[in-house]
């Protein structure tokens, strides 16, 4: 695959969770990486992943746009990982998830690169999400506008630094209690980020263009399965207390003010549909990738958690 060797790629997005996996593996594929940031001192984690100049860390801010441009136009491939969980203020979902993908978008027009988003598995299913619409929106948006892109939404990502085990295990070191919101009965297809970092390289190696990818791991289980698998793996005993629709948007109500939100209203609305892969012919099976099993990676970096 000598022709994607030295070729330029922007990563947006590129000191997050999802980032930090996807660059070692555009590193190991001789590509030449650059990583906006707001603090690229932050980023410097990233410069053992690469070679030595095969890394640039570059100050940038999202609002920017003479920047933005300038770093499409000197890019042969951009890739756009940039999302959030939560708002931490009103519109935050539509300038992050949509607004600054238009603006790429617009950019790359001019320039012809080939675009990869990272969007997330159901948008298309929850009109009711501020979250899902933003990023379904934005989709949508580059879907009609550019004639080279990839979509790739994939489900709840697992691995080292995700913010989902990691965040009900340190939970489970002070409560004595994990919530079922609704009962805990919403389906996931958890999906190791690894796994989605190889479909992403299969994909640039087989030179595909202009599909929707779904990424899902082998296997589905419900939150309440979820949260039963990760005390199983920690050797600790909790209670799992059902939490009704009204009482979970009380709490929402709560916690939407805090710096760091455990639940928000937006996300107690997405978990009104299951999370997983439905009716696609683009998912790993395609690119001929056996994804990892969620049981087979929690034990290792979950270890920490350990109750012996």
């Amino acid at each position: 695959m000598d022709y994607l060797r030295n070729l330029k790629v922007t990563v947006f997005g590129g000191t997050g969770f999802l980032g930090r996996h996807l660059i070692k593996y555009l590193c190991d594929n001789d590509f030449i990486v650059k990583v906006p940031t707001r603090n690229p001192a932050k980023g410097y984690f990233l410069q053992p992943l690469g070679d030595v100049g095969q890394i640039n860390l570059i100050k940038f801010d999202i609002s920017d746009n003479e920047k933005l441009k300038n770093l499409i136009k000197d890019s042969d491939i951009v890739i756009n990982l940039i999302g959030i969980l939560y708002e931490k203020k009103r519109n935050d979902f539509f300038e992050i998830h949509y607004d600054f993908v238009k603006r790429i978008v617009n950019n790359i027009k001019l320039n012809k690169n080939f675009f990869i988003q990272v969007s997330a598995l159901g948008v298309n299913k929850f009109e009711n999400s501020l979250y899902s619409k933003s990023k379904f929106d934005a989709d949508k948006y580059i879907e009609k506008n550019l004639k080279k892109f990839l979509i790739i939404r994939p489900g709840l990502i697992f691995g080292p630094e995700d913010d989902f085990f990691n965040k009900f295990a340190k939970m489970s070191l002070f409560s004595p209690l994990l919530p079922l919101i609704m009962g805990g009965k919403t389906k996931f297809q958890p999906v190791y980020v690894e796994d989605v970092c190889k479909g992403i390289i299969k994909i640039l190696k087989k030179n595909i263009k202009n599909k929707i990818f779904e990424f899902g791991g082998p296997d589905i289980f419900s939150f309440k399965e979820l949260l039963q698998i990760l005390l199983k793996t920690i050797n600790r005993k909790r209670i799992l207390i059902y939490i009704p629709r009204k009482i979970a948007i009380l709490m929402a109500k709560f916690f939407q003010i805090l710096p760091n939100p455990l639940l928000t209203e937006d996300q107690i609305k997405l978990l009104d549909n299951d999370n997983i892969v439905l009716n696609t012919n683009y998912t790993f099976r395609y690119l001929d990738i056996n994804p990892v099993s969620l049981e087979l990676i929690l034990p290792e970096y979950l270890k920490r958690f350990k109750k012996y």
